[in-house]
């Protein structure tokens, strides 16, 4: 069902990138006979006589996507929707949406689809909600459990040299609290700022410098061969994972799951809002399955096998 490959996938867009400048010629031209005509879409592929256009496409990645994407994703979706046409052109010959189950499928995404675009719309219509700075602290602080590190996060100071001769030298010349000072006058990365360094995670140190992982604070190392050069490493501060992120960094999150919690509230009082006023019942005794807590029925076997297993004589 691949009728066409990549290259002919860019062919086809060559061809269409040449048509639409001559089109707008046209227009500009006055030779269409109406300038204010809207211009025929414009045609990225074709099975048989249906046609993907470049509107619908958009309908998928809009516009500005175009700016960031590359055209290899969208010739991808192309082909994918060549191959699902194909397939479903097949499905419609077989006359498979004229099946009755397959009637009752479809009847059942129809109403899904709709009730879930008409809920989304009414409730769009009134979610302009953008939680206060209040509101998102009183959530962070009653759900900090939420909001737990998952790896440790470790601040060191560094000095970098070329060699391990010059690393020895330098670290003769630490006594504990002047790391900084040595390392602006000795190390490569003198420009360092070690008065405001930041957390990292595991994932974000050096595989050579994985050492300062299990080290206490205060800690100092020996000279570190790197790939760019020979280390030594102060560890200044270390946070332990499973404690509470600060409120900066979830603070987005906070505010998405606060709108969530809007969108839902508003989605519960639409349903509510349109149950009044409609003739509601519910059968409950014709409803199938158990009570919570009532033990199954045994199965017709079962209690046969279980009557004849009490009239066994004793002792067998």
């Amino acid at each position: 069902m691949n009728f066409l490959n990549k290259s002919k996938f860019r062919r086809i867009f060559g061809v269409l990138g040449s048509f639409v400048p001559a089109g707008l010629l046209l227009v500009a031209g006055g030779l269409t006979g109406c300038r204010d005509k809207t211009p025929p879409p414009v045609v990225l592929a074709q099975v048989d006589q249906v046609k993907l256009t470049l509107s619908e496409l958009r309908e998928s990645f809009p516009a500005e996507y175009e700016k960031v994407l590359p055209r290899e994703q969208y010739l991808d979706v192309i082909q994918r929707w060549i191959d699902d046409e194909v397939v479903y052109q097949q499905a419609l010959k077989s006359k498979l949406d004229e099946d009755p189950q397959v009637k009752r499928k479809l009847e059942r995404l129809r109403r899904r689809m709709l009730i879930e675009e008409f809920l989304s719309r009414e409730i769009a219509a009134g979610s302009g909600m953008e939680p206060d700075e209040g509101s998102m602290q009183r959530y962070y602080e009653n759900h900090k459990s939420d909001f737990l590190r998952k790896v440790p996060e470790l601040k060191y100071q560094q000095i970098r040299v070329a060699t391990l001769k010059e690393a020895l030298a330098v670290r003769s010349k630490l006594n504990g609290g002047n790391f900084a000072a040595v390392a602006a006058k000795f190390s490569l990365d003198s420009n360092l700022d070690l008065s405001s360094l930041p957390f990292r995670k595991p994932t974000e140190i050096p595989t050579c410098l994985h050492d300062v992982l299990d080290a206490a604070v205060g800690w100092q190392s020996p000279p570190i061969s790197c790939p760019d050069g020979v280390y030594l490493v102060k560890l200044q501060d270390k946070i332990p994972a499973g404690t509470a992120l600060p409120f900066s960094e979830v603070r987005e999150t906070i505010s998405g799951q606060l709108v969530m919690q809007h969108k839902g509230k508003l989605r519960e009082t639409k349903i509510r809002q349109y149950k009044e006023g409609v003739s509601i019942s519910l059968n409950v005794d014709q409803i199938p399955g158990q009570e919570v807590g009532t033990p199954p029925a045994p199965a017709p076997g079962d209690q046969a096998d279980s009557a004849s297993e009490e009239r066994l004589p004793a002792g067998e």
